[in-house]
């Protein structure tokens, strides 16, 4: 696997981090229970990536986890993997949409 690939892999895993933390943010703001709409397509993310949901993050809260999870599905889109690997790209891309669908649809439902 090349460098340019190990970056690409990590930002990704940076990206999805980050946008894992505001959400957990959000959720904890928020008594009504909506955010567990999107517990699934968040856990096959941090599955596929092999990161601890509701793990610590000291990075910046500010930003828009959809934004942050398109951007990532963008570099998955664009990793260059071994045949082996194929599948799981394609997995990750769409669990990263799907999160990032999932985030949007619980936070623009109150904007009906």
């Amino acid at each position: 696997m090349s460098t340019g690939n190990d970056q690409a892999r990590q930002q990704i895993c940076e990206l999805v981090k980050r946008a894992e933390a505001i959400v957990e943010a959000m959720e904890a703001r928020t008594a009504d229970g909506r955010w567990a709409m999107t517990a699934f397509s968040r856990f096959r993310l941090c599955e596929l990536l092999e990161i601890l949901p509701y793990g610590p993050y000291e990075g910046s809260l500010d930003g828009d986890p959809v934004t942050l999870l398109e951007e990532a599905a963008r570099a998955a889109d664009e990793l260059d993997v071994a045949i082996e690997e194929v599948s799981w790209r394609l997995a990750l891309g769409d669990a990263l949409r799907t999160a990032a669908a999932d985030i949007r649809m619980v936070r623009d439902a109150r904007d009906v």
